[in-house]
């Protein structure tokens, strides 16, 4: 792993999460049990406190990053797609981000949303629960029922995630050459 301490802010990591050793995490940075963190992500506790909860995954690529003006909260079970760029002042339990999402300074994502893949939430947006949103800037598309088929999808999907926090940090190894 390549964990940096700034100054006296420490990160706090989980004994049960995954950090690839690609991965980046600096700060004042608290992440929860059985969280995936992929390789190259960057998570900067530089400026602002981030608290990433239980069972979140963060895939390849993506940034976090957060303000002195807030603490970026991100809940439990939440899915952050490859080559996400996370600016905002929460994301909560059970939403879902798609690859390529920009979420901006102060935006808000509520319980059970699905940003979609490549989506702009603008600074300080705030969304409504169990909602898909898409496009630039991102809008409201359709209502995400919990009990629908697409959540159970990333619901399983998400667990898979949290399958390969054990796999990982037992069976990954560098092959030498």
């Amino acid at each position: 792993m390549t964990i940096y301490a700034l100054g006296d802010k420490k990160p706090e990591i989980a004994p049960t999460a995954y950090v690839h050793p690609q991965a980046a995490v600096i700060g004042d940075v608290r992440i929860g049990e059985r969280v995936f963190i992929a390789p190259m992500v960057s998570i900067r506790g530089d400026r602002g406190r981030i608290e990433i909860g239980d069972e979140t995954n963060v895939q390849d690529g993506a940034v976090i990053h957060s303000e002195p003006s807030f603490v970026t909260k991100i809940g439990r079970r939440v899915n952050i797609g490859h080559n996400a760029t996370i600016h905002a002042e929460s994301v909560e339990d059970n939403a879902a981000i798609g690859m390529g999402a920009v979420l901006m300074l102060g935006s808000k994502v509520a319980e059970g949303v699905m940003i979609a893949n490549s989506a702009l939430l603008y600074n300080k947006t705030k969304t409504e629960p169990n909602k898909i949103y898409t496009g630039v800037p991102a809008k409201y598309m359709r209502d995400l029922d919990p009990t629908s088929d697409a959540r159970r999808a990333i619901d399983e999907y998400l667990d898979t995630y949290v399958a390969n926090t054990e796999l990982y940090r037992k069976d990954l190894h560098k092959i030498e050459e």
